[in-house]
């Protein structure tokens, strides 16, 4: 895909820890400064977005919600054996 003159396409390689660096130029569009989180959309065709997380974003801790609700059922399951 070639960028439009709107856009920048910038190339980084994956390292084999299966790491990327985020280009300043993605960090500078994001509003990104060390310790900020962010989200990755996957989409069924395959796209991916990257975009920053809200402090507060749902789908950023959704696993945390999960996890904390499994424990919750865990320690229930414990004391009322």
């Amino acid at each position: 895909m070639v960028p439009s003159q709107n856009e920048t396409e910038v190339r980084r390689r994956l390292s084999p820890k299966g790491q990327v660096s985020l280009p300043g130029e993605v960090c500078k569009a994001l509003d990104l400064r060390v310790g900020d989180s962010v989200v990755f959309e996957i989409a069924a065709d395959g796209t991916v977005t990257i975009r920053r997380a809200d402090p507060l974003d749902p789908f950023f801790h959704l696993p945390l919600f999960q996890a904390l609700e499994q424990w919750s059922q865990d320690q229930k399951a414990t004391v009322f054996r």
